[in-house]
């Protein structure tokens, strides 16, 4: 990620091609974030658009206060679809590390999201020393998540609607 690319602010009404259009000036990590704010304001989502708030929910969470910030903030939404939607964008480390979280918590695809709030936010502290060191290998940041999900915004942009066309 180059530093000398401007940070998209937020999003203000870009369609699909608009935003992928920002590649070269914006930085990609800000043109996702733009995706996933206007994405969270439609009714009904593509199986591509729930990938993209998947992977930007536990990118912000897991960024802001570690896996277990994911599990047990409003973000918890997505836990049963994380490692589909990782393993779908080509992000296999990142994947297992949100499969392990979900092991070291008990956490399973089957479980509501009050159930893994439940869960998640009564973690011990051995739990949260396990999930800690998880979160230490995400933040070296070996797999450009980012990267891969705007590849997959760019390869299934028929598929991801917003703004006007």
């Amino acid at each position: 990620m180059s530093t000398d690319l401007v940070f998209l602010e937020s999003y203000s009404g870009q369609s699909t091609d608009e935003l992928i259009d920002l590649e070269g000036t914006h930085r990609v990590d800000s043109i996702v974030l733009a995706f996933e704010q206007a994405l969270q304001s439609k009714a009904s989502l593509t199986r591509e658009e729930k990938v993209i708030l998947a992977v930007e929910a536990m990118e912000r969470e897991v960024n802001n206060g570690g896996f277990n910030q994911f599990f047990c903030n409003s973000s918890r939404d997505f836990v049963p679809d994380i490692c589909d939607a990782l393993s779908v964008i080509d992000c296999p480390e990142p994947a297992e590390l949100a499969r392990s979280a979900m092991t070291i918590l008990g956490v399973d695809v089957s479980m509501t999201s009050d159930d893994i709030e439940d869960i998640s936010c009564d973690a011990s502290d051995e739990q949260n020393e396990q999930l800690g060191e998880l979160d230490a290998v995400y933040y070296r940041g070996e797999e450009p998540v980012a990267d891969k999900l705007f590849e997959f915004i760019k390869t299934n942009r028929s598929s991801i609607t917003i703004g006007t066309p």
